[in-house]
């Protein structure tokens, strides 16, 4: 059963991975492809787009084909995409490139839908929230190596932009050759398959009547959107701002993920000994402080109070989801689905930022997930209750 459940859990690493390469490298492709800011956003636009168009769908075939099949499916996505990626880079093709992108992120969004639920299904009872708590952490663990592994391929083999040669297309031959391994290890371990019912209903109109699940449905929109965009929108801050080079911005940016994957772990430990309603107020209100002053400084030292960031955004997500899945308990399968459709957060936000930057100029673009987290602090306050209560991470 262990090596079933590491072969899944797997899974969460690859595209943690994936999605911090991805975020880390708008700015590669900025300056590669020689685009605007709005441009570049795109890569993050077409990657976040993908989720919203394949959850549902994703859902009904695991219904007709089982958990096994749907994830193997996945897996030979991603492959494919970072295969495709690979050679649009060494080809220099920026439509080739966004193509690509939008094959990894539908294999990427696959995965989420089926590895979720398969592990859980998997587990014992007893321990199906702590292995969900260690593959969300694992897959922590691939946002936090991402960025290092970029600077380190910057630093050994510089980008050449006048032949147009660089080593981010041999990052993502590897992850193709590693999206073909765990392919194959579903096939020698003989992975147990989960088949569902049928006749299942993917979807309730009942749902959409429920105001406080609608609410928390766009508090992870709008949560994805500004974790995102901090995540991209930094590395320029550091870069630009901070007057740091290209190599050492993106490998900064690694503090920020490792914070969550630091927080996320933390959380694990104490999330049913504290109130939930006083960590979640504070850590977005926190956050929204830290912004301000990055504005206000405008200098290196502001780039280094958003990276802090991203150990308070490690609680907000599973508080938000938890607290979703109870307003909706005889739907949650639909609900879960929904959720991760408003992961789409993920590519407007950041692309209104964007197009911010263009017009009120980085620093003042920042204005936006200010608000944004002000906006969150207002849901805890009126949908969170101040004793403590378990919640499940499914990140």
């Amino acid at each position: 059963m262990k090596k079933h459940l590491t072969t899944v859990g797997a899974t969460f690493f690859l595209w943690g991975l994936i999605t911090a390469f991805n975020s880390t490298l708008i700015l590669f492709f900025y300056r590669y492809f020689q685009l605007s800011w709005p441009q570049a956003m795109l890569v993050n636009v077409i990657f976040y787009i993908a989720p919203f168009l394949t959850c549902l769908p994703c859902s009904k075939l695991i219904a007709l084909y089982g958990y096994r099949t749907m994830l193997r499916s996945a897996l030979l996505l991603t492959m494919s995409g970072c295969g495709l990626l690979s050679l649009a880079l060494g080809c220099y093709s920026i439509i080739g490139a966004l193509f690509a992108v939008f094959v990894i992120a539908t294999g990427v969004a696959a995965m989420q839908v089926v590895a979720n639920p398969y592990l859980t299904l998997l587990s014992q009872e007893h321990k199906r929230v702590g292995n969900l708590t260690l593959a969300s952490a694992i897959n922590s663990l691939g946002t936090t190596l991402a960025p290092l592994l970029i600077a380190l391929a910057l630093r050994s083999s510089p980008i050449d932009y006048v032949n147009h040669n660089e080593p981010i297309k041999w990052i993502w031959f590897v992850l193709a050759l590693f999206s073909v391994g765990l392919f194959a290890i579903t096939f020698s371990i003989k992975l147990p398959d989960i088949i569902q019912d049928k006749k299942n209903k993917t979807h309730s109109p009942t749902l959409w009547g429920n105001t406080k699940f609608i609410y928390s449905a766009a508090a992870i929109f709008i949560y994805v959107g500004v974790e995102v965009s901090l995540g991209t929108n930094t590395i320029n801050y550091l870069s630009t701002i901070g007057k740091w080079n290209t190599e050492i911005a993106i490998s900064l940016i690694s503090l920020y993920w490792g914070g969550a994957l630091i927080g996320r772990f933390i959380f694990g430990i104490f999330a049913d000994r504290i109130s939930l309603k006083i960590a979640f107020l504070s850590v977005t209100l926190v956050s929204a402080s830290f912004i301000l002053l990055s504005i206000l400084l405008n200098n290196a030292a502001g780039g280094y109070l958003l990276l802090l960031i991203g150990f308070a955004n490690s609680i907000m997500y599973p508080i938000i989801f938890s607290q979703s899945m109870t307003t909706v308990p005889h739907r949650a399968n639909f609900a879960a689905g929904v959720l991760i459709m408003a992961g789409i957060g993920g590519a407007i936000i950041p692309y209104i930022q964007a197009l911010m930057i263009d017009s009120l100029t980085l620093r003042f673009s920042f204005l936006l997930p200010l608000a944004l987290y002000i906006l969150l602090a207002c849901w805890g306050a009126k949908h969170l209750k101040t004793a403590s209560s378990p919640i499940s991470v499914l990140e």
